[in-house]
């Protein structure tokens, strides 16, 4: 059953991410507000994210399908050219002497992270706005429309490739998932709330399971590929009305109001069946 504790807990979460979303205070990044809102409304993972491009949505449809995942690719797999990566944009480097990190496009955790989710109306308004405002920076700064980066893996060399980004850097850079997660933590410090980007994901799959939607329905809106094992032994709880509940539905079943009801269905049907006995062996 669940207990009052966690029950709290999932209303506080649902109230935080509320907060958030609809904070007055202009967010460090003109991306992070838009992307906030796009992981609260589908529950997408922060690589997701990063790695969405245009045409993966239709907005007029308020539709999204994620198809790849912006990761950052492991050191070992690249040349040693010597040169930092770019703090803000396609790598990082982390210590003096340290070899750089890269980003590549890589391909999702499973088959059932490609379905396709449809999205609320201010997800879809949020976005619109978004693409307005991209677009305005980047005739402003001379940006180009497409996103320089890789494609590969974590442990793969990568190739280039051109990516139109829903979410890049005011210099026109891919979005570090690694930057994106600290730019969200201090979005929340601001109001007071220490929290992680997997709080929206957790929060929307609890609002769904607080709202009785079975596992198999939350798996298909987090792209669980379980079929809803994981959502059932994370997210599904016995809710405290739950008992109540089902004694009810017992009773509407199996009580004595139900039974004079289906007496009467009963008698309705053998007299039924008496007829199409008699009127296929006349006398």
């Amino acid at each position: 059953m669940l207990s009052a504790k966690s029950l709290l807990c999932s209303v506080n979460d649902a109230v935080n991410v509320s907060t958030l979303l609809y904070l007055r205070l202009p967010p460090p990044s003109p991306w992070l507000g838009p992307w906030t809102v796009l992981a609260a409304a589908t529950g997408a993972r922060n690589g997701e994210l990063c790695g969405l491009e245009w045409a993966n949505l239709d907005l007029d449809a308020g539709t999204v399908r994620f198809r790849q995942a912006l990761t950052i690719v492991d050191p070992a797999v690249l040349p040693d050219t010597g040169a930092p990566g770019d703090s803000e944009g396609d790598g990082e480097a982390s210590g003096v002497g340290a070899r750089r990190k890269e980003l590549a496009v890589g391909p999702l955790k499973s088959a059932a992270s490609n379905s396709i989710l449809t999205l609320p109306p201010f997800a879809v308004q949020t976005l619109r706005r978004h693409r307005h405002q991209q677009l305005r920076l980047r005739l402003a700064m001379g940006q180009p429309a497409s996103v320089g980066t890789a494609l590969g893996g974590a442990r793969r060399p990568p190739l280039p490739v051109e990516l139109d980004l829903v979410f890049r850097t005011e210099r026109g850079t891919p979005g570090n998932p690694n930057h994106a997660s600290r730019a969200f933590a201090r979005l929340a410090a601001s109001v007071g709330l220490a929290a992680h980007p997997h709080l929206l994901r957790h929060a929307l799959a609890s609002a769904m399971a607080a709202n009785k939607e079975p596992a198999s329905i939350i798996a298909a809106q987090l792209r669980h590929a379980d079929g809803g094992a994981l959502a059932q032994r994370v997210y599904i709880h016995q809710l405290p009305q739950t008992a109540p509940r089902l004694a009810e539905l017992i009773e509407g079943v199996f009580g004595p109001a139900a039974r004079n009801t289906q007496a009467v269905s009963a008698g309705r049907l053998v007299e039924g069946n008496r007829s199409e006995t008699r009127a296929s062996n006349p006398a």
